[in-house]
């Protein structure tokens, strides 16, 4: 129950951290948001990080971490762009495929077996995306090709992810994302500056206090719970975003999207509980 209620948590925040980027986005670059973003959030978890030792720079990890903030800085500026040009719920939808890119990497970054309950999850994955790209039917919009290919850059995320944990904490690998993406975002950002104005800088504040609250609780409900029992939660991170989206941008809202995203997001799971199955079957008695 605590796992349930720290993932709908996630969501919820998650869904207010993109909310506060289309409020923003019509005025500051999204570059200069990314900044901000990770700014405000390092903020909210200092007083974590101040009791935290950070990895040796003999072990070696370092440049792993800045490949990792790279492609991070990389998924939330596509992010970014995708949620001031798509609806919100669209955008949601879109990010669900992350997992799956994820899992056809592994095959060729980390020698990971695919097998036949994979190949399933990501033709299924496939048909997903079909339903909410629709070809034919709507162009090929920035906004899509961003979305996508902010999902394919958190999908390289989740390796560097997968092989930093190895050799450290998984807390430590979470703290040190704020700290290696806020150079490489104020560098970006240095090229678009400008400074927040008036009511701008209270949305700027609690999007990065969002952002942070967003990855405290999803911590929390991954440490009392399998991934594979509280994924299905994370489809209420589109609920929520329609709900957002529709109140406060007057997005339109198509039933396929809640399609396309179900679909994907129940592969993810799937193949993400069928992981766990052979993890569990592998393990020395």
């Amino acid at each position: 129950m605590a796992a349930a209620v720290y993932m709908l948590l996630y969501s919820l925040t998650h869904g207010a951290v993109w909310a506060c980027i289309r409020y923003l986005s019509s005025d500051i670059h999204p570059l200069v948001l990314v900044f901000f973003r990770t700014l405000f959030g390092t903020l909210v978890i200092l007083p974590v990080l101040l009791k935290t030792r950070l990895p040796r720079l003999a072990d070696g990890l370092y440049p792993l971490y800045i490949l990792r903030g790279i492609f991070n800085t990389g998924s939330i500026v596509g992010v970014f762009y995708a949620v001031s040009l798509i609806p919100l719920a669209d955008a949601v939808a879109f990010s669900y495929v992350a997992p799956i890119f994820a899992t056809i990497f592994a095959v060729f970054i980390l020698k990971e077996k695919i097998g036949r309950h994979r190949i399933f999850a990501i033709l299924a994955a496939f048909i997903g995306v079909l339903i909410l790209v629709r070809p034919g039917y709507q162009a090929m919009s920035i906004g899509i090709m961003t979305a996508l290919g902010a999902a394919v850059c958190f999908a390289a995320t989740l390796i560097c992810v997968k092989l930093l944990t190895r050799h450290d904490d998984p807390t430590m690998v979470s703290l040190m994302a704020f700290i290696v993406t806020l150079p490489i975002s104020l560098v970006a950002a240095l090229f678009h500056w400008q400074w927040p104005v008036g009511q701008q800088w209270l949305y700027v504040v609690l999007m990065g206090a969002f952002a942070a609250t967003s990855h405290i609780c999803l911590a929390r409900a991954l440490s009392r719970a399998d991934l594979g029992a509280v994924m299905p939660i994370d489809f209420s991170r589109i609920i929520f975003a329609a709900i957002l989206g529709v109140t406060l941008f007057g997005d339109n809202v198509n039933g396929l999207t809640f399609l396309g995203g179900a679909i994907i997001l129940s592969s993810a799971a799937y193949a993400t509980y069928r992981e766990k199955k052979l993890a569990r079957l592998s393990r020395p008695e």
